[in-house]
């Protein structure tokens, strides 16, 4: 065989190979395009629900107003004997008059034996202590589940 030949032969093979590296790169591609799309799933509810109440129950203990309504949705809205909040400011006033007169002082929040129970877009956290200096009272926390993600819509405390 000539040298010429040679070169055309080891050319026919590298573009043989070249032509099938292609053929599976256009075949796997879109397969693990489609793997990685179905398999990379975020939190679940409950994971996301539990990090809201951490983030609330951070800024109970920080004092901080802020922190606090940021876990609340603007629909929230409670009218009940225990409190009266008819609306997300309304709340915040109420918690804002709380840590003015000390409620929010060397206090204490349990949530880790709070069950989540997630009912479609709605969920129920109970029971979550709540302790100060003048005592514990339980707390209910319902949370819906809106375009930006979770946020509480009502609260109810037992023990005021």
């Amino acid at each position: 065989m000539s040298h010429v030949a040679d070169q055309n032969k080891k050319k026919e093979s590298t573009m043989s190979k070249l032509c099938a590296m292609r053929m599976i790169t256009l075949f796997l591609l879109p397969a693990v395009a489609v793997g990685c799309a179905t398999s990379a799933k975020g939190p679940s509810d409950a994971e996301q629900v539990g990090a809201l109440l951490g983030v609330w129950k951070a800024g109970i203990l920080a004092k901080d107003v802020n922190k606090i309504m940021s876990t609340y949705s603007e629909a929230f809205s409670h009218d009940g004997y225990e409190y009266d909040a008819e609306s997300k400011a309304a709340l915040r006033e109420y918690i804002e008059g709380s840590i003015d007169e000390g409620n929010f002082d060397d206090v204490e929040v349990e949530i880790e034996s709070a069950d989540i129970t997630i009912d479609g877009s709605n969920a129920n956290i109970y029971p979550i202590d709540f302790s100060t200096y003048q005592g514990t009272v339980s707390i209910e926390l319902i949370a819906t589940q809106e375009k930006g993600g979770w946020r509480f819509t009502d609260m109810m405390i037992e023990g005021l």
